[in-house]
């Protein structure tokens, strides 16, 4: 059977292999082609950076395409398509081009967190089990019916990229047995149960803030009693509200690792002085145990707008007079 990869990161290369390796038939690779973001200029020179699976397409000697409708015009001979982190839309066309459809590797247990940042969203809300869903794809957002999942355990000391590499390895062990079964019709979709879906959007820079009094009263040990507001986030069509503890600013930090990064506003000067973007590289928790609400945060490595990372430490030293 011949399968055309639609997908961009490197951590989806692990599915791509898995598929190329463990569904071979009498020796011949399963992958018709992939489809992929195009290469982005960078540097100052602007040179051509391509994508991780356009290398490995490259490197195995597989068509490689930019464009998805490429796929119906060069009418590649292919029975289904897999996607996972491609990046864009896909026409109904070309969801309609393959006999068996497009089978869309989604990391979360939907209808829970459709959307581009599911895994940023499992960490910021606290949840201790994830998982990942095989989906019918259809031309709605992770809409489509569920041909399969499975839960995984998030652990205290993830981030975003530590969970989303460990659920896309397992994913891509799963998917090889899941085809020829999914195919076979041995297995039946079930429809998500779309009253209790949940949102996220695409990540942007901005969307890593941490407001200063909430970051700030972590520091310090205190408890606040209002709402943070994260607008990327939606349930019930509403934005997403977090308690403002020690816990759940640690895991907002840990779900913005390594992009888009978590920040804060700093005022470094006097109180009149323009405030400036501090990134938090690294933080952890205490063992010491407050009475009001456990742990204290500890923030272990920032950088200042404009300058080097620094310790904790050496940022408190060189800017005593700081305020959040």
């Amino acid at each position: 059977m011949k399968i055309v990869f639609f997908g961009t990161p490197n951590y989806v290369v692990p599915v791509l292999e898995a598929l190329h390796k463990a569904l071979k038939n009498r020796g011949e690779s399963p992958i018709a082609a992939v489809v992929t973001q195009e290469p982005k200029l960078s540097g100052r020179e602007q040179q051509k950076t391509f994508s991780p699976v356009d290398a490995w397409a490259y490197q195995h000697k597989k068509p490689i395409y930019f464009n998805p409708m490429d796929i119906v015009t060069e009418n590649i001979d292919a029975e289904i398509a897999v996607l996972a982190s491609f990046g864009k839309i896909i026409p109904d066309e070309v969801i309609k081009y393959f006999k068996y459809g497009i089978i869309n590797i989604h990391p979360s247990l939907l209808p829970q967190w459709r959307g581009a940042s599911p895994i940023q969203a499992t960490i910021v809300s606290g949840q201790k089990e994830t998982g990942v869903t095989f989906m019918k794809l259809d031309p709605l957002l992770d809409h489509g019916e569920i041909i399969s999942q499975f839960k995984d355990e998030v652990f205290d000391t993830d981030n975003n990229e530590s969970l989303r590499t460990r659920l896309f390895e397992r994913a891509s062990n799963v998917l090889v047995d899941l085809i020829p079964a999914y195919t076979s019709g041995k297995i039946k979709t079930k429809p998500q149960e779309h009253d209790k879906a949940t949102f996220t959007k695409q990540l942007k820079k901005e969307d890593g803030f941490i407001p200063p009094k909430y970051l700030e009263a972590e520091l310090s040990g205190k408890t606040r009693r209002d709402k943070w507001e994260i607008s990327w986030m939606k349930v019930d069509n509403k934005p997403y509200y977090s308690q403002p503890t020690v816990y759940n600013v640690f895991s907002f930090i840990r779900a913005m690792e390594p992009w888009p990064g978590a920040w804060t506003s700093v005022k470094v000067g006097n109180d009149t002085s323009q405030a400036k973007r501090l990134k938090i590289l690294k933080a952890h928790l205490s063992n010491l145990q407050t009475t009001t609400n456990g742990p204290q945060l500890m923030l272990d490595e920032v950088q200042l707008e404009g300058k080097s990372p620094v310790s904790w430490r050496q940022f408190t030293e060189g800017y005593p007079n700081a305020k959040f």
